[in-house]
């Protein structure tokens, strides 16, 4: 049988482990890649097929040579065009704020407590020697437990956690006597912390207050200003320097600020404010209550007779029937998509809001808030009516949804009361603040806190081998074994998540927080290097003395001459007469060129072993 010459044809990844699908449980050796190719990406391997080979040995010579299609290409870096980079700072939950509730260590002993000879009353070397005074009283680290709980009232504002119009608006959040509860009460008897412990607050000690009034007000510091030089003298001028700041009640009392004048009376009709994180569009302030609803992106909507819109951001489809020029009026239908329910005919006439609400599968209307019972699902009003360019008739239709009255008090979530405070203003009501206060008891470590920060209790207990005793000026050695001991517990208001800031940067922008900037953005592309000689070749064609590259034989001593050889010189190991499929790899065997057989003793073995070679060679592709 003539055998020709078989060309390796550079290949995708697609063609990878391409196989006619023998099961291999053949070994292959670790052969490095660049045994199969260049650092240029070219061939750096001859595959040899005896002259003797069965037609099964070249289809394994063939795939082994469509495997290494797959190694044969290079990188280079090129500069991406149109690019940007994102970058991502991902910045943990931060602690708003942490107060230390007990602390027994050197300074508190010796000043909150005055005692100058430690030895004297000695330092705890255990748990169960913490002393019960050294609780927190708001002053000092003197009290009991029970007189700390009784004492501890702390108040903490957040910044900017709320919006009114144009301005952000904080939280001014008030703690009071949380208690503790120990998770193994059995070993807790009141005087040192629990070294667990779950926080209980009681209805009304957690309290936030937002207060939408704002001010301008001043700050009076004084300043010292050194003026001349240390070469000809100096002197020094105390000046008093004013700062203005925008800020609530709260804030100007405790900066020591003066009012200069109100600058944002509160939110009134017609604003956008959050409270507690929750958005409201104002559509009436009260005594103490304001109405609330949202406004659609697109408001008013015109409609053609016969025409249905959805109404943005809801699920209420408004269909017009008709439309009365002369009575300026409008027949319509409004249907729930989501379940289904819908109205009758309804009339809408100019100005008149028409109050729809869904009760019991069915949509029904009134001609006010309160006929609806303080809360609509959606309200319609009717603009105008006119003739368009196309001299179709047209009805120019408002819309709000999710209405309600809130107030004096509301429940925005479970477990929490809201009081409305609102004040006349030249004629005008304005919501001037809002409180936050627990209607039910917190229990838990930590206790949600309005689903955006934790409150969490935590004891903490280090050792030392030593401490020093200030009335002898000496160090007090601990006895082997034995440490001795400083503990702490706190409490703290951390942010349930934290933040994961984005940015894309383009060429010429200057990295955050750092001297760099972009001068450009690269990437790897994939250079294939296609076959342009056979690398298959026949065993008579192979210089033994100088083979040129190394080589992957196809077949054993029968089939192929090369393989022959090397078993004759003792340079191959195996037993190829009785082999079930082998790759023997033999480095530096034929004038310092590496050698690879594949072969068994059988050509159904010598195809498992290549099957087993080819899939070597597709895991090293993916490196």
């Amino acid at each position: 049988m003539k055998v020709k010459k078989i060309a390796a044809l550079a290949v995708g990844a697609a063609m990878i482990g391409a196989t006619i699908g023998f099961a291999s449980a053949t070994t292959v050796p670790n052969i490095p890649k660049s045994f199969f190719v260049k650092s240029d990406g070219t061939p750096n391997v001859k595959i040899v097929v005896g002259s003797n080979a069965a037609a099964m040995d070249v289809a394994s010579a063939a795939d082994i040579a469509v495997a290494l299609g797959s190694l044969l290409y290079t990188t280079k870096q090129v500069e991406a065009q149109n690019a940007y980079v994102k970058i991502k700072e991902v910045i943990p939950p931060a602690t708003e704020a942490m107060w230390t509730i007990y602390a027994y260590n050197y300074t508190t002993i010796t000043e909150d407590h005055g005692i100058n000879n430690i030895s004297s009353v000695g330092w705890a070397t255990s748990y169960d020697q913490l002393p019960a005074d050294y609780w927190y009283n708001g002053a000092a680290f003197t009290a009991n437990y029970t007189e700390w709980e009784s004492a501890f009232e702390v108040p903490v504002t957040l910044t900017g956690k709320d919006k009114a119009g144009d301005y952000s608006v904080d939280w001014h959040v008030t703690i009071a006597n949380p208690e503790l509860k120990s998770l193994d009460p059995a070993k807790w008897n009141m005087t040192a912390p629990p070294k667990k412990a779950d926080l209980v607050v009681a209805p009304g000690k957690l309290n936030i207050l937002v207060d939408y009034v704002l001010y301008n007000y001043s700050v009076t510091t004084t300043k010292t200003v050194v003026l001349g030089k240390p070469e000809w003298g100096t002197t020094e001028v105390t000046k008093n320097v004013t700062n203005y700041y925008i800020g609530d009640a709260e804030e100007v009392a405790a900066n020591g600020g003066t009012i200069v004048s109100e600058v944002f009376p509160g939110v009134s009709a017609g604003m956008d404010f959050t409270v507690f994180g929750h958005s409201y569009h104002v559509l009436e302030v009260g005594n103490d209550t304001f109405t609330a609803g949202m406004i659609p992106s697109d408001n008013p909507m015109w409609y053609e007779i016969g025409q249905s819109k959805t109404i943005p951001g809801t699920n209420w489809v408004v269909t017009v029937l008709d439309i009365n020029l002369q009575e300026t009026r409008a027949l319509i239908i409004v249907k729930d998509a989501a379940t289904g329910a819908q109205t009758g005919q309804v009339i809408l006439n100019k100005g008149e809001p028409v109050y729809f609400v869904e009760e019991n599968g069915q949509v029904e209307t009134y001609d006010s808030l309160s006929a609806a019972g303080g809360k609509a699902n959606l309200v319609l009003t009717l603009e105008d009516t006119f003739v368009g360019i196309d001299n179709h008739i047209i009805a120019s239709i408002s819309a709000e949804y999710d209405i309600e009255t809130l107030g004096p008090v509301f429940h925005p979530a479970d477990g929490w009361n809201a009081t409305v405070k609102t004040a006349l203003k030249n004629g005008v009501w304005y919501i001037t603040n809002i409180t936050l206060v627990n209607d039910k008891t917190l229990e838990g470590n930590p206790i949600d806190v309005f689903g955006v920060y934790d409150l969490k209790y935590k004891y903490v207990q280090k050792g030392y081998d030593k401490y020093y005793n200030p009335a002898t000026g000496e160090f007090v050695y601990a006895q082997k074994g034995e440490q001795y001991i400083v503990a702490y517990a706190y409490i703290c208001l951390k942010d349930k998540e934290g933040q994961v800031i984005e940015k894309e940067l383009k060429i010429g922008d200057q990295i955050p927080d750092s001297g760099y900037t972009i001068e450009g953005i690269y990437t790897t592309t994939v250079v294939p290097k296609p076959v342009t000689q056979p690398i298959v070749y026949m065993d008579y064609e192979i210089n033994i003395s100088d083979p040129g590259s190394n080589l992957i034989l196809v077949g054993g001593p029968v089939a192929n001459s090369v393989t022959k050889y090397l078993v004759e010189h003792n340079i191959s190991k195996v037993d190829w007469y009785n082999s079930p499929g082998d790759v023997e790899y033999i480095p530096k065997a034929l004038d310092g060129y590496d050698v690879v057989i594949v072969a068994g003793a059988t050509r159904n073995q010598t195809r498992v072993a290549a099957e087993a070679l080819m899939k070597y060679i597709a895991e090293l592709a993916k490196e």
